[in-house]
């Protein structure tokens, strides 16, 4: 169970903050995302200390990007990377400290993939070994004893719980890591993040959650900015955050077209605010240094620069759409700081 101490607190690679310390909040990136070992063909399972080559890549192609996003206020990430594709644990406590950020990091699982798809080119490959095999109690265990005492018995902690479904509809084994999700959720305070990049996802997502008495004012629906823009399903989503759901646009790159295409999700967060749940909604880019389709590199579906992309590029263009001083403060500052602290259950 979290001290009661750190109930209010953001427990970050570094250990407990004061929400106000994080300032403005990136809530869905990826420091290191190792999925597959591609010279070796294999799927990875387990978390090893960094090697000194991909260190060096990540401190001079990632780092530097990072540190500039201090120049406009944004001084935390949620690193939203579960085991076992994270860096060794204290790598971003190293980080942390260069870079003058604070990175909240995830326990959990990914989805399970479709085989063909990306990495997965065998039924093995399609999630993590580990919740194929342990049942949902153990699973639970894992996530909580990762936030509680640490990873690896380092004395680098979790923050937040991550979860996903990779179609519309969740799997027998999506669903096992969300129930054990959910109870590490309510053992803890933390609150969950989730891949759910297609439309329907969010309601099967919400509707577990919901059943195993999570609170869904902490759980965050990342990947949701389609969601949003598609009319029918934003009614949908509307609803679920009168229940108390967080919703995070993601993936929100600026290309040639100087971002026109996002528009219409400028217009649904007017519609968002209007309605009076301004609340519920954050930001995130999803810029990754990552291995799901090729060896390890910088991401190719995002451009550049990493991460400060968002302050140099996002919203520049989406305040010429209209945003408004009021709704980028809340989206990247005042909800982020009310979402990530642990919250007794």
């Amino acid at each position: 169970m979290p001290v009661a101490q750190e109930e209010g607190k953001v427990i970050t690679a570094r250990g407990p903050v004061e929400p106000h310390e994080l300032g403005r909040v990136l809530m869905h990136e990826h420091l290191h995302a190792d999925n597959y070992d591609w010279d070796k063909g294999k799927l990875i399972t387990e978390e090893k200390p960094i090697l000194q080559e991909r260190r060096e890549l990540l401190m001079q192609e990632a780092v530097p990007y990072l540190k500039q996003c201090n120049d406009y206020g944004c001084s935390a990430f949620v690193d939203a990377t579960p085991p076992p594709m994270r860096a060794w644990p204290t790598f971003y406590a190293e980080v942390s400290e260069a870079v003058n950020m604070h990175i909240i990091l995830c326990t959990g699982c990914y989805c399970e993939l479709t085989v063909g798809e990306y990495w997965a080119k065998t039924p093995t490959d399609r999630i993590w070994p580990f919740v194929v095999d342990a049942p949902v109690e153990e699973i639970a265990e894992y996530f909580t004893r990762e936030i509680v005492d640490g990873i690896h018995g380092t004395n680098v902690r979790t923050g937040a719980i991550k979860l996903g479904v990779w179609k519309s509809k969740m799997t027998d084994l999506e669903r096992k890591c969300h129930i054990a999700g959910a109870r590490a959720q309510k053992a803890t305070g933390v609150h969950i993040t989730t891949h759910c990049w297609t439309l329907g996802a969010e309601t099967d997502e919400l509707r577990v959650l919901a059943d195993e008495g999570v609170d869904l004012d902490r759980v965050v629906l990342g990947h949701t900015a389609e969601h949003l823009m598609n009319p029918e399903c934003r009614k949908v989503c509307i609803e679920w955050m009168r229940r108390g759901a967080n919703f995070l646009p993601t993936n929100l790159g600026i290309g040639e077209n100087g971002g026109e295409k996002w528009r219409p999700l400028v217009e649904a967060i007017h519609e968002i605010f209007d309605a009076g749940l301004g609340e519920k909604i954050s930001f995130g880019l999803d810029w990754a240094f990552v291995s799901e389709s090729k060896p390890f590199a910088a991401c190719t579906y995002l451009p550049p620069p990493p991460y400060a992309h968002m302050f140099t590029h996002t919203l520049p263009a989406f305040r010429k759409m209209g945003l408004t001083p009021e709704e980028e403060n809340a989206i990247m500052l005042e909800n982020p700081q009310r979402i990530l602290p642990v919250r007794k259950p």
